[in-house]
């Protein structure tokens, strides 16, 4: 394995996630949090990081296991026709591209989950409708320990194998 091939931080993962969603869906993910709230204009996904913990389990080759939750926000005006339509259709799209996927990085990430797909705001004062997606995924952090095997020789019991003993 390439030494620059691991994940430092977990948001190295966050960014490579959104970099690979972004190129596969053909457009724009920003985080959902920004200094002034605007109304969308169309279709719009956001993300935010949930749920985040270091597992107390090392994997095999003594690198630590984190488990990260992703948010994305799936965001409809509801000048839209069939605005709640419009954020289904949006949402299992997006939905199909995180199921069950490692980003190109096995070696560093475990299969990733969608846990729930579900409307949470109807706001017509604001003039929105919006479903998130909730995705986790484990990673691992850091450089393998190393990179061979070491095999060691262990004396052979010969009388558990030898009928005449």
């Amino acid at each position: 394995m390439n030494s620059n091939s691991f994940f430092r931080a977990p948001s190295e993962w966050v960014r490579h996630v959104i970099t690979v969603l972004e190129a596969r869906l053909n457009l724009s993910i920003e985080s959902s949090y920004h200094r002034e709230s605007s109304e969308p204009t169309g279709t719009t996904i956001c993300y935010h990081v949930g749920e985040s913990s270091q597992l107390n389990h090392t994997a095999n080759d003594g690198r630590k296991l984190h488990e990260i939750e992703l948010n994305f926000l799936v965001y409809v005006p509801l000048a839209v026709p069939d605005f709640d339509l419009e954020a289904l259709d949006a949402s299992t799209r997006l939905e199909r591209e995180l199921l069950h996927e490692n980003w190109g990085q096995s070696e560093n990430t475990g299969e990733s989950r969608v846990v729930s797909n579900l409307p949470r705001k109807f706001a017509p004062d604001l003039g929105v409708f919006l479903r998130t997606v909730t995705m986790k995924q484990r990673i691992y952090m850091g450089p393998v320990g190393s990179d061979h095997l070491m095999l060691v020789e262990s004396e052979r019991n010969d009388s558990a194998t030898d009928p005449a003993a």
